[in-house]
């Protein structure tokens, strides 16, 4: 099961995989913010490309879901978007265990050109 959060930022379900950005191309688009609770201390957020694309993403984290300055990179630099899906559409899972976070989010670094992409959020 997969939901779309009505608020942003949102406190997702343990066990629930929740949309946290639907098929966006735009520079600077940032998703949904996700505040898991100190429950959740595993994390998996799913980039997935609609065809072959080019760009980058970056994962972030802050310690306040409503900080307007640069957020902290999220396992390393941005991911280049050609590595999500390289001949066409597909994803990649990133997983963060055994750690609490306050706030997440994806955002894009560099316009996504020649499809679209799409992430979504499941703790547990």
């Amino acid at each position: 099961m997969q939901l779309t959060p009505d608020y942003n930022p949102t406190v997702p379900l343990k066990g629930v995989e929740i949309l946290i950005l639907d098929a966006q191309t735009v520079d600077e688009t940032k998703s949904t913010v996700v505040c898991p609770s100190s429950g959740i201390r595993n994390h998996t957020i799913t980039l997935k490309s609609s065809a072959s694309i080019t760009g980058a993403v970056q994962i972030e984290t802050s310690n306040d879901p409503n900080y307007t300055g640069v957020w902290a990179p999220l396992g390393g630099g941005p991911i280049d978007a050609a590595d999500i899906g390289p001949a066409a559409a597909g994803e990649l899972q990133m997983q963060f265990s055994n750690v609490t976070f306050t706030a997440l989010r994806v955002r894009i670094s560099t316009v996504i050109a020649g499809g679209t992409l799409t992430a979504t959020y499941l703790g547990n």
